[in-house]
């Protein structure tokens, strides 16, 4: 909860849906909206964008799940960072911010089957044996998803 005060306060906020969806690409995400947001209380903006790739992330094994963190900076370069892997069908902590001065933008939740593994940046979101789902967020949620 400290967190989503200190992103409000500190004037770092999604204010339009982005529209997270799976990118062309293999592996990839997308934007398919154009993202009004606030960076250090500054107003931003970023353009639909389509072959995003998840910037970090530890492989999951199958039967797994875990939610991966999409923010963008000033400059509009956007990259993700990974949450906890959990089990599938479990809650999934959300993910923390490892770099200052970014703008939660929205959430991929990741789950795989129980004969499936997903490889961040490689495994394609719609790869037989992985669901995923994409959320659009103001700032981050203050529980599990």
């Amino acid at each position: 909860m400290s967190y989503n005060i200190e992103q409000a306060n500190s004037g770092y906020l999604s204010l339009t849906a982005a529209g997270l969806a799976e990118g062309t690409n293999s592996g990839t995400f997308k934007t398919v909206n154009t993202l009004t947001f606030t960076n250090n209380g500054v107003f931003k903006s970023k353009a639909a964008t389509d072959n995003l790739a998840l910037s970090t992330g530890t492989a999951l094994a199958a039967s797994q799940a875990c939610l991966f963190a999409v923010w963008i900076n000033a400059s509009g370069t956007v990259t993700t960072t990974q949450g906890p892997i959990v089990a599938a069908g479990d809650p999934c902590p959300v993910p923390s911010q490892t770099t200052a001065g970014v703008t939660l933008v929205g959430l991929i939740k990741i789950t795989t089957d129980s004969s499936t593994t997903f490889t961040p940046g490689t495994t394609d979101f719609s790869a037989s044996g992985i669901t995923d789902a994409f959320f659009d967020c103001m700032d981050m949620p203050g529980s599990a998803q």
